[in-house]
């Protein structure tokens, strides 16, 4: 016989193997005892907490002919057909791959017909957000109306995707994570049954990994099973799961508050090559962060996967939720990117600037931030004479930059911000691309804030972004006029200097004083000194051109 995976072999038969929903297992035995059956039920909740198991349950007790306290008897001639697949009267259709009207219609065709050998012809729709509305609408007389003996179990992840038709025509019933001790007890019946060697460090990292849900534990449980020989090791677990080790955790908490750009960069590149997924990593990181913070007020956290939790005492409270923000911020980016390290990296090194500064101090470096930055691969002894170029040249380019922010904003339109948002997602495509793959990383973390037919003014959430998409202005540039099908004049700001500065031009702009400001003159000024000096250090800032 072809091997069965063991979250096929071991899913429930009966509603006391079912884990973790004592709540809605005890109502829906009720409803069976009781004879208070209703025509149409809806279970919504996470991924793996059983669902449709508790549906097929549900389908089973309610046919079978030797009914046990709301249970099914598991010896009956309807529960041995269901156990075997072979009754008629439950069908289960994957919205997924028949979401169409016309399956719905045949479905309406069919009710007609009683069931041929049981009391019940019960219709598990899994994934039922998935129909089009044109389904759900073919849907709903029958679902509010079906013959006595059609009962409907709707099965769903997201319920919100739902038409309130639908819903207000069922029984709900929300189920909710698994906790951790039911997942234990559920994984070590497993473990017994299967003989599996598995250590309690193994077992706990399996249960972290899989976030209350059944399914992905035992499916987790059953892939270490087949790579390990012998007995599944914490570090087996943590690298099927993509996860890293608590000493690499303490490491990377460490290096990032001390605020160490090269180590951190060094362990997420480490990280990639070893292929570990940054997502699971983000997610792991944020329950630690999580438990620092219970920690720091002294609260009962139970067992917690970093023994060390010391690693934090440097920390204050605005860090950590602060870091709980960006990794929340990360896992929402992680989902739609292609380069995944290259994101995680940029949150990292966006993380790192924003921490230990007070809050009351943020507005006061607004201005500064939206100032372009002088390399230093010279050092500033060596400049001689130039000191004063640079510092001229300085000045200048923020002045044009200035302008500029003003003609934007002078010629801007809603249209054209919106033509450039509705193509900004192309970004996207470049992020496979040897030449442009930074910038393209980098953008998508930006937001395109005003418009006009010559400009785009960009913001980015942090300075040390802004330093890196100047340095690296003409590639942007050119991927922008690829993708827009247009050339425009861009200006990088930070996310606090526009808002900083936006009340200030929304009100010129309503009293019709905004007035478009020459740029040649100040742009002579610029080329004429870079000319007369060896200083190049500001050609990547800024667009120089003239048209």
């Amino acid at each position: 016989m072809a091997y069965q995976t063991l979250y096929r072999k071991y899913r429930p038969k009966s509603f006391k193997l079912v884990y973790g929903q004592d709540t809605i297992v005890r109502t829906l035995k009720n409803v069976i005892k009781n004879n208070k059956l209703s025509h149409a039920y809806l279970f919504t909740g996470p991924r793996g907490t059983g669902k449709t198991s508790s549906a097929k349950l549900f389908a089973k007790a309610i046919n079978c002919l030797n009914n046990q306290n709301g249970d099914a008897c598991n010896e009956c001639d309807n529960c041995n057909s269901f156990n075997n697949n072979k009754n008629p009267d439950i069908i289960e259709i994957d919205a997924a791959s028949n979401n169409g009207v016309d399956e719905i219609r045949e479905i309406k065709n069919k009710i007609s017909l009683v069931p041929s050998m049981s009391k019940y012809k019960v219709y598990i729709i899994d994934e039922v957000h998935m129909l089009s509305i044109g389904a759900f609408n073919a849907l709903l007389k029958t679902l509010e109306e079906p013959p006595e003996y059609v009962i409907f179990i709707l099965a769903t992840t997201e319920p919100q995707k739902l038409p309130v038709t639908v819903i207000s025509r069922c029984q709900r019933f929300d189920f909710k994570n698994i906790s951790k001790q039911n997942m234990k007890e559920c994984l070590k019946n497993i473990i017994m049954g299967e003989n599996i060697n598995i250590s309690d460090d193994a077992l706990n990292e399996i249960i972290d990994n899989s976030n209350g849900g059944m399914r992905d534990a035992i499916g987790m449980l059953d892939q270490a099973f087949a790579f390990c020989e012998k007995e599944i090791t914490l570090n087996d677990i943590q690298e099927l799961s993509g996860s890293i080790s608590t000493s690499e955790i303490s490491s990377f908490f460490k290096n990032l508050k001390l605020k160490s750009y090269n180590e951190i960069i060094d362990m997420i590149k480490n990280w990639s090559n070893k292929g570990k997924d940054f997502f699971v990593i983000s997610q792991k990181l944020i329950n630690i962060t999580r438990n620092a913070i219970l920690y720091k007020k002294n609260v009962d956290i139970g067992e917690t996967r970093i023994n060390n939790l010391s690693v934090f005492d440097e920390y204050n409270e605005l860090n950590l939720y602060l870091i709980i923000d960006n990794l929340t911020e990360t896992l929402n980016k992680l989902q739609f990117s292609y380069q995944k390290e290259l994101i995680f990296e940029i949150q990292m090194i966006k993380l790192i600037d924003q921490f230990n500064v007070p809050r009351e101090t943020l507005n006061k470096k607004i201005t500064e931030q939206s100032k372009p930055i002088i390399k230093n691969d010279v050092p500033r002894g060596t400049l001689n004479d130039n000191t004063s170029v640079v510092e001229k040249l300085d000045q200048f380019i923020l002045k044009l930059k200035e302008i500029r922010i003003n003609n934007i904003l002078k010629e801007s339109s809603r249209n054209e911000l919106k033509y450039i948002d509705d193509l900004w997602e192309n970004i996207n495509d470049y992020l496979v691309e040897e030449k442009y793959k930074k910038c393209a990383g980098i953008l998508l973390q930006c937001k395109p804030v005003a418009a006009s037919k010559n400009g785009i003014i960009i913001t980015l959430p942090a300075q040390s972004l802004l330093v890196e998409i100047e340095k690296n202005y003409d590639f942007s540039k050119e991927m922008i006029k690829e993708i827009l099908n247009s050339k425009y004049k861009i200006v990088y700001i930070t996310d606090e200097y526009w808002k900083s500065i936006r009340p200030k031009y929304v009100e010129l702009v309503k009293n019709n004083e905004l007035e478009i400001k020459d740029e040649l003159q100040l742009l002579s000024k610029i080329n004429k000194i870079k000319s007369e000096t060896s200083v190049n250090e500001f050609d990547e800032l800024i667009e120089m051109e003239e048209k």
